[in-house]
């Protein structure tokens, strides 16, 4: 009788032993799922794209191939990033920007935005060839849900938590649009027009209704202007005195700097790519800001 007492409390004992680590284990599957998470981040070709990431899922992981300050039309991924691609549970690519990479075809879950469909199933919706789209706050908006639904199918991120913040995200894109057409009546860019030396921020003026006086190098970076076209530009500029010349900190604005040098117009220095991790928010009030060089007010 008593070695049967001796074997049930040894049973009862076992079984309270295995009930404890089974709920000390459920206990600690949020973290582990938050080291997975950690361990295998979202990872975004360029920097902007992080913070459309960030806008719709501020604590997500999100790394970017682009190293802040780097020129994407010269850039190679390393061995290292290789292999980070090799891991991640999703990229997100913006194609019009990246499509010369190296090794971004590889068999990755990707997802890729402005391109009216998701890589691997093959979803279509509209679309066109505006490059640099994370700067028009119209084509933010309109993408965002496709980029939710993307994050969601990654399991990186809270569906509920992101379909809730997808309202949010989608009127501060709004704001952030209004606050480029109030700068735009503030500085009357549609009557003094503006020049470029790289077409980054092309799309968004144009959507914005503002005269494109010229635009001295094409998308794939090329160095196009030769004489006869600075003697055209500068031409243009004597006729528009007002034009504002737009410069990009990612890019060489030699062009630019010697017209303003002939012409006295005004450069205004943009950043097309911002830094990675840098809300999207962050990133637009900045560019909004720099025009109030123009007269030291902000808009």
């Amino acid at each position: 009788m008593v070695n049967c007492n001796v074997y049930h409390a040894q049973q009862g004992f076992l079984t309270l032993k295995i009930t404890t680590i089974i709920y000390a284990f459920l206990l600690l599957l949020p973290s582990i799922s938050h080291a997975t998470s950690k361990q295998f981040p979202v990872l975004v070709t360029l920097p902007p794209l992080s913070g459309l990431v960030l806008l719709l899922a501020p604590n997500t992981n999100v790394q970017c191939l682009l190293p802040n300050n780097a020129d994407p039309h010269h850039f190679q991924l390393t061995p290292k990033q290789v292999d980070s691609l090799q891991q991640t549970s999703l990229l997100i690519r913006s194609p019009r920007d990246d499509q010369s990479w190296a090794m971004l075809q590889a068999d990755v879950p990707s997802f890729s935005l402005w391109e009216g469909h998701h890589e691997k199933q093959q979803i279509h919706r509209h679309h066109h060839n505006e490059t640099h789209a994370w700067l028009n706050p119209k084509r933010v908006a309109s993408e965002l849900p496709h980029l939710v639904e993307a994050l969601i199918q990654s399991r990186l991120v809270s569906e509920q938590d992101i379909q809730a913040q997808l309202k949010p995200s989608q009127q501060q894109a709004q704001n952030i649009w209004q606050q480029w057409e109030r700068l735009v009546i503030t500085y009357n860019l549609k009557q003094r027009g503006i020049m470029m030396q790289h077409p980054s921020w092309q799309g968004l003026f144009e959507a914005l209704g503002v005269p494109i006086r010229g635009v001295l190098e094409s998308a794939q970076h090329g160095q196009e202007y030769g004489p006869r076209k600075l003697e055209k530009a500068l031409k243009v500029l004597k006729e528009n005195p007002q034009t504002l010349l737009i410069a990009d900190s990612n890019h060489s604005n030699r062009a630019l700097t010697w017209l303003q040098k002939h012409s006295g117009n005004t450069i205004i220095l943009l950043d097309a790519l911002g830094t990675c991790g840098e809300t999207w928010q962050s990133f637009m009030q900045r560019n909004l800001k720099a025009f109030s060089k123009i007269t030291g007010e902000t808009p």
